[in-house]
């Protein structure tokens, strides 16, 4: 038999949750419209309610216990308020996908056939960002981005971070969002208002799953690097030629080259 395949475009948002996996992370939970989730493993929404009793996916985290934060840091945990618990965090889950949906037509169902052979579902698909710049023919940009400490007005948030192809920066609280130019978030990178770390106790809200007070910082990434990522981000975006590829092809100048002005390339 001949063999065809087809792909179809599934819109989605990101929610915050917490792995458990000998120790707990912080991530963005993405759910999908047709209420399939992502919480290092795809699965709808009846594994979500699985993985929720398995303690694979948790709606807190222990005083004294450490959580990591992809491409931030890791912060020890000194007192929390927390808004959910399983059973409203499931429900959480479900409403997101009713925003997404409110139909809640066309919602994937995981068989036992697509467990046995894994080839209908990706086991954890990378979500790709995007805004839609007009809704005449649904004209979209593609993005990419990250996780920051955001302070605003005397509190702190966690926000996602992310530069789009056209240029724009978008910051996503659960309160607010901010939208600026590449030059305007470096200039919140390099005033602290974007931050990594911190030398006393401060308290985070994080988005609608509680707020945390971290007594210290285990490590962190330096906001001048964040910075990098998200300018290597947009040129990448972009199709322009990103900081690594420059030095790259520096490299590889100097070694059919070795004269000093391309020894000087590879140094800068």
């Amino acid at each position: 038999m001949q063999r065809i395949s087809r792909q179809k475009r599934i819109e989605g948002t990101r929610v915050p949750g917490i792995i458990n996996n000998n120790q707990y992370f912080y991530i963005n939970v993405d759910v999908y419209e047709d209420g399939m989730v992502n919480c290092w493993e795809l699965v709808d929404l009846t594994g979500a309610k699985e993985k929720l009793e398995a303690g694979w996916l948790v709606t807190r985290v222990p005083e004294g216990e450490s959580l990591s934060i992809h491409g931030l840091g890791a912060y020890k945990i000194a007192s929390a308020e927390w808004a959910f618990d399983e059973t409203s965090y499931l429900r959480y889950l479900q409403d997101t996908v009713r925003t997404l949906n409110p139909e809640l037509e066309n919602l994937y169902t995981i068989s036992v056939r697509d467990k046995q052979h894994g080839r209908r579902v990706i086991h954890s698909p990378n979500a790709s960002e995007f805004y839609v710049q007009t809704e005449q023919f649904y004209q979209t940009a593609a993005g990419d981005g990250f996780t920051m400490f955001l302070k605003h007005e005397g509190q702190n948030y966690i926000a996602n971070i992310v530069v789009y192809e056209d240029g724009l920066v978008s910051c996503y609280t659960p309160a607010f969002e901010w939208k600026m130019t590449l030059d305007e978030v470096g200039d919140l990178f390099r005033n602290g208002t974007l931050f990594t770390s911190f030398t006393e106790s401060t308290t985070v809200r994080f988005d609608n799953l509680g707020i945390i007070t971290f007594d210290e910082v285990l490590y962190s990434a330096e906001p001048e690097e964040k910075y990098k990522e998200l300018a290597n981000a947009y040129q990448k975006l972009s199709g322009s030629e990103t900081s690594l590829e420059k030095c790259r092809q520096a490299y590889y100048s100097y070694l059919e080259y070795p004269a000093d002005h391309a020894r000087a390339g590879v140094e800068v």
